[in-house]
């Protein structure tokens, strides 16, 4: 099962270049790893190329499928279709009473796609569209035969598989992988205050009961992060210009254009999930309270 920490592996050293990267695949991530389309594209396109080639008893098959830099991406994308099936289904039958499977599907998504951002091979996979080139390009960029470049090669496939197969079933296409779910407890795609202005008003309370730590324009780069992490938000820039239309009743710092972005520049770890931050970190605490808060005032 693909569980590994991203902070453990890339020492959470994101320059401002892969933090627009993973903010960007996390944003458009139901568009980016819906990818059904390239499984039925590739599938015809391999039929096509087999069936050029006339059968003969002593023709050497391996070579020509090894050498070919489309038919191995193809060969290898749909090896790992579904490889990651058996343990997403046992996270959905298996699901806690707490949790709902859906929750915890969507929270291992976002640490996939950090960690699938963060891949060499992954640098232009937001260019892969449903076309007839696209995928060729990004296929003739992938480093096949080369020494010491088969273990990152399968992790690319690997990880795509699992981030791609969550998504089908997050946008709520489960079916088609025999799973039955029930979708009732799924939060809407969009921020809750951008339908339900209530929010606006859970939201100043909960920052207003842990205001001892709105000390700095920073502070809201922490507000971000929770939203981000918890209510699907991804864009810093409304995020910003929305804070002004909050109903605080105490004064606060201001958020000025730029806050969210250059906080994380300066705290690389606020890229991850909230619930992933080093515990010593001076703003771990503040995020994991103020989380708690907004909870507390959801549920009166």
């Amino acid at each position: 099962m693909i569980q590994n920490s991203i902070a453990g592996q890339y020492n959470v050293s994101f320059s401002p270049v892969m933090q627009h990267r993973v903010v960007m695949m996390l944003r458009n991530a139901n568009t980016l790893f819906s990818i059904g389309w390239l499984r039925k594209r590739l599938w015809t396109e391999l039929g096509r190329r087999i069936s050029e080639i006339p059968a003969a008893e002593y023709e050497n098959y391996g070579r020509w499928l090894r050498n070919h830099f489309e038919i191995r991406f193809i060969l290898e994308f749909l090896s790992a279709y579904q490889k990651s099936l058996a343990s997403i289904r046992q996270i959905i039958g298996n699901a806690y009473d707490t949790q709902s499977p859906l929750e915890e599907l969507m929270e291992e998504r976002d640490e996939l796609i950090r960690e699938f951002a963060c891949m060499p091979l992954s640098k232009t996979w937001n260019c892969v569209k449903d076309d007839g080139e696209s995928w060729r390009q990004f296929a003739h960029r992938f480093p096949f035969g080369e020494l010491g470049k088969k273990e990152e090669i399968d992790r690319f496939f690997e990880i795509l598989d699992r981030i791609s197969i969550i998504t089908d079933i997050l946008c709520r296409r489960a079916k088609e992988y025999g799973l039955e779910i029930d979708y009732r407890s799924m939060p809407d795609s969009k921020m809750l205050y951008e339908h339900d202005g209530s929010f606006d008003e859970v939201l100043a309370r909960a920052i207003e009961n842990v205001s001892f730590y709105m000390t700095k324009k920073s502070a809201w780069a922490v507000v971000f992060c929770v939203l981000r992490d918890y209510y699907n938000y991804q864009n810093q820039a409304d995020f910003e210009r929305h804070v002004k239309k909050l109903p605080l009743k105490g004064k606060m710092p201001d958020c000025s254009e730029g806050t969210i972005s250059s906080t994380l520049r300066d705290n690389k770890y606020m890229i991850l999930r909230i619930d992933k931050w080093p515990i010593d970190k001076k703003f771990t605490k503040f995020a994991l309270e103020l989380r708690a808060a907004i909870q507390a005032e959801l549920n009166k």
